[in-house]
């Protein structure tokens, strides 16, 4: 049994920070926008994100570089809900400097909606709404952001499965899948994977990321042929893979505890110390903690490293009752259906309590999708190497479109089931 004394500080912390949050209210440090309200003629934002569309404005999130009181430009932080009309037909790319004489409205909770959505954007520290419906494009930040490139990497892998040959739908799905992208999935396609309690599918989940790294590793360990440098190499290429990817999906909380995660269970496996998954676990957790308290709030930190957690604790014990008592012909599916409860054990309580929903065949629908979704992960990636390639490009494509089919099909299938038992 390995001691983990990081447990301790990990509770203090978290109890610390919720304490924080409940009690103190919101504050803003540093040269906030929000202390001029009243000076502010005009701003300058930065675009960082695409949050979402509704029916009249795409709306993004933006960090306010500049405002004008009439004379003076001055400096200025802090982020903003940027709208712009739906009809206008632009997209504003990361890094796209705009400038707007739009007021900035005070966040407020939705009509005849319990959920509270000003505390929400307020732990994101996002106070604001612009709604510009006249605005400015003044050029692009030039200087060097990693989160730049990422954006980049991430629109040309988007573009190029768009350009694919695949049928736009499937196309959308695929971008979810591998880029964690949900801006052009249908919504009656969300619906049909949150009912079957398959959302989680089309999110980069910690899931998909261990996966991906896994068909990389795959292909790495013929690095070992090269002696221990190539045993070092093989390691060192998979965290800059694991990071590498986290940024691309936009630094979610699964990306970063699975990239965080692999990277110190490397470093650990290359020293005389055996590593305890748990422990690590809670390491991973108090780091990101520490570098973003209000992460604790986020939904995808709570359910990643509860699901993450409960496939730890039970999975073991699991695992040797399946090999004691379970026929080799069921191993596999028995495996299957034992992690998935082990990680739904975890996070049911947060969906019910946050979606106001329960899943009722998530256990089913599970067993069939999650082994196919590394076969599927692989296809796609295969897809975006061959895509061109005469023949193979061709046929690669009809059978990721397949694949995709399939999924989609199980999702229906589901909903409709599910449907049916409250009709």
């Amino acid at each position: 049994m390995y001691s983990r004394p990081v447990i301790i500080p990990l509770i203090l912390l978290i109890v610390g920070i919720i304490l924080v949050e409940s009690l103190i209210p919101p504050f803003v440090i540093g040269e906030h926008y929000s202390k001029h309200l009243n000076e502010i003629k005009t701003c300058r934002y930065k675009i960082k994100k695409e949050r979402k569309e509704t029916k009249n404005w795409i709306c993004y999130i933006a960090e306010t570089e500049q405002w004008y009181d009439g004379t003076t430009w001055h400096k200025t932080d802090g982020e903003v809900l940027f709208y712009i009309p739906k009809d206008s037909n632009k997209v504003l790319e990361y890094g796209t400097i705009v400038e707007s004489n739009a007021n900035l409205y005070r966040i407020e909770n939705y009509e005849g909606s319990d959920f509270d959505y000003q505390r929400f954007m307020q732990r994101k520290r996002i106070y604001h709404n612009v709604y510009a419906r006249n605005y400015e494009t003044i050029g692009k930040d030039k200087s060097f952001d990693v989160i730049a490139v990422a954006y980049r990497c991430k629109l040309a892998l988007k573009e190029r499965l768009f350009a694919s040959g695949l049928p736009k739908d499937r196309a959308a799905l695929a971008v979810s899948l591998l880029l964690g992208d949900k801006s052009d999935l249908d919504e009656d396609v969300k619906l049909s994977f949150s009912v079957a309690g398959l959302s989680h599918i089309l999110c980069v989940s910690g899931l998909h990321i261990g996966l991906i790294i896994f068909i990389f590793d795959y292909f790495l360990k013929y690095i070992h042929l090269l002696g221990f440098r190539g045993w070092v190499l093989r390691r060192v290429l998979l965290i800059v893979i694991a990071w590498t990817i986290a940024f691309i999906v936009g630094c979610t909380p699964s990306a970063l505890r699975v990239a965080l995660m692999l990277t110190l269970t490397i470093i650990t496996d290359m020293t005389a110390y055996r590593s305890d998954r748990i422990n690590m676990l809670f390491v991973t957790a108090f780091l990101l903690l520490l570098f973003n308290p209000l992460m604790l709030f986020d939904i995808g930190f709570q359910l990643s490293f509860l699901a993450v957690f409960g496939i730890m604790l039970c999975m073991p014990k699991a695992n040797l009752w399946i090999k004691r008592k379970v026929p080799s012909y069921l191993k596999t599916i028995s495996t299957t259906a034992a992690t998935t409860l082990s990680a739904q054990m975890f996070v049911l309580p947060i969906i019910v309590y946050r979606f106001k929903t329960f899943p009722i065949l998530f256990l089913f629908a599970n067993i069939l999708v999650v082994p196919f979704v590394g076969l599927l992960l692989f296809s796609i990636i295969c897809l975006l190497f061959l895509v061109e390639v005469p023949i193979f490009g061709e046929l690669i494509t009809q059978i990721v479109s397949l694949e995709l089919y399939l999924l989609q099909e199980v999702a229906h299938i589901t909903e409709n089931f599910t449907k049916s038992l409250f009709s």
